[in-house]
């Protein structure tokens, strides 16, 4: 998996063979917009309606298919919705993958164990989600879109929770692979 953060709730994301590209209406001056999608399997904005919306109560995740059940070109990639701005991807391969606009806030449960949870919004937004998503679950990963000012916030309030979990701060325009 690798995730890129341009601004705000534009990523590119490589998961499971595919690529993502969200928001890119959202994409800062001087990106090219035409090479952010360039290759993208799935451009979800703002305004795509064709994301079911993610049930953190309902969902599990799937099973492996044995391999004389897997049907040929299925990635085995699902993706959701998650709040107003969010997105969920789950590959049985990689794991389930989170983003989360923290100025609008999601609803954490265990669904979250074990996960990549991306949060996006100022420092002190990104404190309450992670703290929030810390209180019920562990994930494996956090990692904070935030501008550079306000990342010394958010570090000191989520390392002393953090547990098993790492935490890293995310820069505009440099893919980190998971």
């Amino acid at each position: 998996m690798k995730i890129t953060w341009f601004a705000d709730m534009t990523f590119r994301i490589q998961i499971a063979g595919r690529i993502i590209v969200t928001h890119v209406e959202g994409a800062p001056q001087g990106i090219d917009r035409t090479e952010l999608v360039a290759g993208a399997q799935s451009v979800i904005s703002a305004q795509s309606s064709d994301l079911a919306q993610f049930d953190p109560n309902a969902w599990r995740p799937r099973r492996r298919p044995r391999l004389i059940d897997e049907e040929a070109g299925d990635e085995g990639l699902d993706l959701y919705r998650f709040g107003a701005r969010g997105l969920v991807a789950y590959s049985v391969d990689e794991g389930l993958l989170v983003l989360e606009d923290a100025g609008v806030g999601g609803q954490w449960n265990r669904f979250a164990d074990n996960s990549v949870i991306v949060l996006a919004g100022s420092g002190a937004q990104c404190a309450a989600q992670g703290t929030a998503l810390l209180d019920i679950a562990r994930p494996r990963l956090i990692a904070l879109a935030v501008d550079d000012g306000e990342v010394d916030g958010a570090f000191d309030t989520l390392v002393p929770r953090l547990g098993q979990a790492s935490l890293i701060v995310l820069e505009p325009r440099l893919a980190v692979e998971v």
